[in-house]
């Protein structure tokens, strides 16, 4: 079944990943309602989004054929991610790399800032308005991603949204920034606005060549 994936799949490429979950331009190329597990996220000092946009078709939503996608519980503001590897190391790198951004977003960095929704998650993780578990268990990844508040969440979603349907086909060379815009002028981000929109003129620099915007 993998295997006429791979196929199809290959013409098209976390974020996510916010997988993601969210996903990073590595640390080679930074432009480029379940309750969460018990344990302890770990740092990672490198991303793995080279590896995870190479083998990109090795990854499923466990227990199916499919893509991964993200579960949302709205009445608690959460969201999960299930995703199973072909192998261990597939499963390995892909938690390695949620380590990898979680960590970068909470120590102040900025991986992917010329996109503008990547730039709110980190002003978002920042304000400590969401936080993020991830455990392995053998070849199954399952990330959790809890919101303190609503812009929160529906930012969380968002970027669900978009990296299950971009980075998990492949497709790392995109920008997410109109999805983020939109979401900022809405009324859910009202309390939210202009500390993000200050953090965002802070830290956009310009768009690479070769990067979509995500309408």
């Amino acid at each position: 079944m993998l295997s006429i994936r791979r196929t199809s799949s290959a013409l098209f490429l976390c974020a996510a990943v916010s997988l993601t979950t969210a996903c990073g331009g590595g640390t080679s190329d930074a432009s480029a309602g379940n309750s969460p597990p018990a344990s302890t996220t770990q740092t990672s000092s490198e991303s793995y989004i080279n590896y995870l946009s190479t083998h990109y078709d090795g990854y499923v939503r466990t227990g199916t054929t499919e893509n991964p996608v993200a579960d949302y519980d709205d009445k608690n503001m959460s969201l999960r991610w299930t995703i199973s590897g072909q192998t261990t190391e597939e499963a390995e790198n892909l938690k390695k790399h949620i380590e990898f951004m979680v960590h970068a977003l909470e120590s102040g960095q900025n991986p992917r800032p010329w996109d503008k929704l990547f730039l709110m998650d980190a002003y978002m993780d920042q304000q400590h308005a969401y936080h993020t578990t991830v455990s392995l268990a053998g070849r199954d990844v399952v990330i959790d991603k809890v919101a303190t508040e609503a812009c929160a969440y529906q930012m969380l979603k968002t970027h669900a949204v978009g990296v299950s349907g971009k980075f998990f086909e492949g497709d790392i060379k995109v920008s997410f920034t109109p999805l983020a815009e939109q979401l900022i002028a809405s009324p859910v981000c009202d309390a939210d606005r202009a500390g993000i929109e200050a953090y965002i003129d802070q830290h956009l620099e310009p768009l690479p060549d070769g990067i979509t915007l995500v309408q």
